[in-house]
């Protein structure tokens, strides 16, 4: 299954368990590493499809960016690691990727540590000031 065809299932969908696997290369994971201090080469990169929904409903404008993931996380123009609490009171440990498109517009891509070894998309968004 392509992603496209991976997108567009999980946008039909309202199941949680189908999940998308991305690669990621090993020159931006040392990129990844330099930057964060985060060793992230073994890590699994997945999509769940409940993120898909959530980009839908929370972020419409950049729905068409979806497509556009493994070039986000492969040739970003910056990342960082971010630490926060989330509604549970629990610390989460997410990358926030950025990438500058030709339209000049910059888009953010959210990946959490979700278990050992494996990072999920998040959320995939326009900051509102950069």
């Amino acid at each position: 299954m392509t992603l496209e065809e991976f997108i567009n299932d999980a946008l039909n969908s309202v199941t949680l368990e189908k999940k998308f696997e991305l690669k990621i290369t090993e020159e931006a994971c040392k990129a990844i590493k330099k930057n964060t201090n985060l060793n992230i080469c073994k890590y699994k990169f997945i999509i769940q499809e409940e993120y898909i929904r959530h980009i839908k409903n929370g972020h419409k404008e950049d729905l068409y960016l979806l497509p556009k993931l493994p070039d986000i996380l492969n040739n970003f123009t910056h990342v960082e690691k971010s630490i926060i609490k989330n509604r549970r009171g629990q610390t989460e440990v997410s990358l926030v990727f950025r990438k500058k498109f030709e339209d000049g517009a910059i888009r953010m891509v959210a990946l959490r540590v979700i278990e050992d070894k494996v990072l999920s998309l998040k959320t995939l968004f326009r900051p509102s000031k950069m």
